[in-house]
């Protein structure tokens, strides 16, 4: 059922090894191996072009001479492309992004997926995990030549031999068939290990100028993520809780009630109550907000002339919500739930007792990631503090499960309500962000662990309220460098194993 193909240099002793391994992994009663004894005098164009040619069967797999596959792989490939009949071309890992400069791991974090393992000789096993399995393929303009599988009958472009020897053979192939509609994908379905690892050589920068030259029109390609993965939610352990929803906002109503929709639909109405603080909205717009209200029967309107973010939330927290209320969930007007996050939330908490704060996995609106959990990572060269999210513009390179992390951002999370109390609430001194910063650090210095739930999944539609003028990305560095960066100097003992450490 399928034809494999492969160049080789090596003696007859390492082939007919490697034969053996494709005979014993592939998994199929019908199949057939074509290898091409190759000195340097062809290129892998040319050699693949030649497999194309004399192949038997319609799913052709080219693949270097020095990988090892998992048992029933073959089984598996069909079944990838027997249950996706849209896609032609199947790879181990590739690219949703190809770069002006050609060099298409550029944006390595963000855009690459799949997973490889390495295992040179003399050397300890390592997987370059781009991202997390799926049990979907993942779309891409491009894959890597370690494994290209395709339906020699649905692809509408050869390799091109023009290009390179060695290199870009694999580009040279995916690229011109994706600019003419052939979907290409990246499957989970099995795992490779390769031998070796590739470095980029003369021949590379040279296939490459070509590759650039040839296709510098059309250049970069981009496949942002049309979806985005949901996990099916966990049962929800079954005890009574209340969660009081605390939601800033100021005008841009559409935001505002997108937000409370998604809250209604994935949420138990009964375990929840919203409390609108609202900073400055028009008289008409509050109006609106109370007819929303009217329609629904927990949510409280409370209404402030100024806007920040600690004061606020701290307020609503010490006026109006009570001890009947054991979670509160800082909830940001933009942001729109997916799943039954709030009761996910609950569950992390109920599963792990010594919790601190619980966040979620968010996504801006073109569906790339915004919050995938904070880090905090210290410069040693001179002494600096970073800090951002994790897999922060990442395309499908985000966690799937509950982790531990440093901490979480307020645009949403969930904390018990006692233990923000005793936290001290959010510092207030913080005129525009990193209040959420320090409140999480704060609970990993009492005790209690942070936790990131990927399972949990929102749309973060991030700073359509505010915007970021130059007024606001000032007041933000004079937040980190005279609050928050002081602060995790002189507590950095006790959440220490938290902190990435780089040496730049």
């Amino acid at each position: 059922m399928i034809t494999i193909v492969y160049s080789t240099h090596k003696d007859k002793t390492y082939n007919s090894l490697f034969k053996d391994h494709l005979i014993r992994t592939v998994g199929l009663k019908e199949y057939e191996i074509l290898e091409y004894q190759n000195n340097n005098e062809y290129s892998l164009a040319e050699i693949y072009n030649k497999g194309i040619s004399k192949s038997k069967y319609d799913i052709v797999v080219c693949i270097h001479n020095d990988i090892s596959l998992e048992n029933g792989w073959g089984k598996k490939l069909l079944r990838d492309f027997q249950i996706n009949p849209e896609y032609s071309i199947i790879g181990k890992a590739g690219s949703c992004y190809f770069p002006t400069s050609g060099v298409y791991w550029e944006r390595m974090n963000q855009t690459m997926v799949g997973q490889v393992y390495h295992h040179p000789d003399g050397q300890k096993k390592w997987i370059n995990r781009y991202c997390p399995k799926f049990d979907f393929l993942i779309p891409v303009v491009t894959i890597d030549g370690l494994f290209m599988a395709f339906d020699k009958t649905k692809i509408k472009h050869s390799f091109d031999e023009s290009i390179g020897k060695f290199h870009f053979y694999d580009h040279g192939f995916c690229v011109p068939n994706y600019l003419d509609g052939v979907k290409i994908g990246v499957t989970s379905s099995f795992e490779i290990t390769h031998r070796s690892v590739g470095k980029p050589n003369q021949e590379f920068f040279e296939s490459k100028d070509k590759f650039v030259s040839k296709y510098s029109k059309v250049l970069p390609l981009d496949l942002k993520p049309n979806f985005i993965q949901i996990p099916e939610n966990k049962k929800i352990i079954k005890k009574n809780y209340k969660v009081a929803i605390i939601i800033p906002t100021k005008s841009k109503l559409d935001l505002l009630f997108n937000c409370i929709d998604s809250i209604f639909a994935n949420s138990n109405p009964l375990t929840f109550h919203i409390f609108i603080a609202d900073t400055g909205s028009s008289y008409h717009e509050l109006e609106q907000i109370k007819n929303k209200i009217s329609q629904l029967s927990n949510i409280t309107l409370v209404n402030y002339d100024y806007y920040n973010f600690a004061k606020i939330n701290n307020d609503v927290v010490k006026n109006y919500i009570g001890n009947e209320y054991e979670f509160l969930l800082f909830c940001n007007n933009d942001i729109k739930l997916l799943n039954d996050v709030i009761g996910n939330m609950v569950n992390v908490f109920k599963e792990k007792p010594l919790t601190g704060t619980v966040g979620c996995r968010l996504h801006f609106g073109d569906n790339t990631i915004q919050h995938d959990g904070i880090f905090v990572a210290h410069m040693k060269k001179n002494n600096s503090i970073l800090v951002s999210h994790h897999g922060l513009f990442s395309y499908y390179n985000y966690t799937n499960y509950v982790k531990p992390v440093i901490g979480n951002t307020g645009a949403l999370l969930m904390i018990r309500r006692n233990t923000f109390i005793k936290c001290g609430m959010f510092n207030e001194n913080y005129t525009t962000c990193f209040e959420d910063v320090e409140l999480n650090l704060k609970c990993i210095s009492m005790g209690l662990e942070n936790y990131f739930d990927g399972r949990s999944v929102a749309y973060h539609y991030e700073s359509q309220t505010r915007g970021k003028t130059e007024s606001v990305q000032n007041q933000e560095m004079m937040d980190m460098n005279q609050l928050l960066i002081p602060f995790i100097h002189n507590n950095i003992n006790k959440f220490s194993k938290y902190i990435i450490n780089l040496n730049q």
